[in-house]
């Protein structure tokens, strides 16, 4: 079957907010479907340039998450700002975004954390896949994750 992959209802997860654009690609393929789960970052901030995030024709359908379950979803992009540096070394959305990832270890989605901010304020046992923004900004960051990592898992799907 081919299925259009704009704005039909199977790209919306509960509580999910979908960051479409550009036209209709027709593929034998559902599109591959990401979801970015914001730590400490504001929603409006993400949809200014989520805008600029691949979509691969169609092919890759981005969404920010707002329920906790990843059902529905083949990545899951976690996006890590530190909190307050008034907290000294502790980082709530550090801690919360680490437990999420620990949580999703047996899970089928994909889960990768973007991190901005000073590394120092990590957990010292992260769970799984964390990248390091660095001088990058967070836009720069994003694409870099779906460039490696995104970018191929579409294109091996069938």
């Amino acid at each position: 079957m081919i299925h259009a992959t704009t704005r039909r209802s199977f790209f919306h997860a509960t509580g999910a907010e979908a960051l479409y654009r550009s036209k209709p690609a027709f593929t034998n393929a559902l599109p591959l479907r990401i979801g970015l789960r914001l730590w400490g970052f504001d929603k409006p901030e993400v949809l200014r340039w989520g805008e600029n995030l691949p979509t691969l024709g169609g092919r890759l359908a981005w969404e920010i998450m707002h329920d906790p379950d990843s059902d529905g979803v083949d990545v899951v992009i976690h996006l890590v700002r530190s909190s307050a540096s008034a907290l000294g070394s502790f980082c709530w959305n550090c801690v919360g975004a680490n437990r999420a990832m620990h949580g999703a270890q047996h899970g089928s989605a994909l889960n990768v954390a973007v991190f901005s901010g000073d590394a120092r304020r990590l957990p010292a046992q992260l769970n799984g896949l964390w990248v390091i923004a660095g001088k990058r900004s967070e836009e720069d960051a994003v694409h870099e994750v779906a460039r490696t990592l995104v970018v191929p898992r579409a294109m091996n799907a069938r």
